[in-house]
């Protein structure tokens, strides 16, 4: 596909890690505009990154989140074999908690207490029935899907707001967080997340 070849274009061309994973801005604005997603995680458990692409996301936020004393289990879905190579060789050992597939109809073998996905896999509109299929097969029942968005600081772009998307959907936002500043105001990272009790309870209650 055109497409999986323009991601390994786009993806490996470089040797630096945070370039590989599409960011030009260096280490202090990755962490500071890739990190804010981290407010959703309050403990241990399986941590499966949709779309993981090179990997590098995800060692960062196992790396973060042991900072904090948090022990997360690295699982990565994509759907190109190149870039799930290259994760894997972020954590060898590991390669079997590595799918390559579409993460739209992907069938999980297990449950993930943690999962985070990029509003980019499926079309904004359909971003709450990405939601409702993970919340619903997917995620552990003491645990949240977190949505991430990102904008552009150097075009001074703003990310797509995932928490309205997901409230007009008909979702129950848990939390919100941000990160970085666009030059004319406004963050360059959205993040937004729905904890499965906070879901099945409305659900139970229509």
């Amino acid at each position: 596909m055109e497409s999986i070849r323009i991601l390994e274009s786009a993806y490996l061309r470089h040797t630096d890690p945070i370039r590989q994973s599409g960011f030009g801005g260096g280490p202090e604005r990755w962490r500071a505009e890739r990190s804010p997603l981290l407010e959703a995680i309050d403990g241990d458990g399986d941590f499966l990154d949709l779309g993981c692409a090179n990997g590098f996301l995800l060692k960062s936020v196992v790396e973060w989140a042991r900072e904090r004393g948090i022990e997360l289990a690295p699982h990565g879905v994509d759907l190109n074999p190149l870039l799930i190579q290259e994760a894997t060789r972020r954590f060898p050992g590991f390669e079997h908690r590595f799918w390559v597939a579409n993460a739209w109809g992907w069938l999980a073998p297990k449950r993930f207490r943690w999962i985070y996905a990029i509003w980019d896999l499926v079309p904004t509109e359909f971003m709450p029935n990405l939601a409702c299929h993970l919340l619903e097969h997917v995620v552990t029942e003491d645990g949240a899907v977190i949505f991430g968005a990102y904008g552009s600081r150097s075009a001074d772009t703003p990310s797509v707001d995932v928490a309205r998307v997901l409230r007009n959907g008909g979702l129950p936002i848990s939390g919100t967080s941000q990160g970085g500043e666009l030059p004319r105001g406004g963050p360059v990272t959205r993040f937004a997340w729905i904890r499965w009790e906070d879901w099945n309870r409305q659900r139970n209650v229509r």
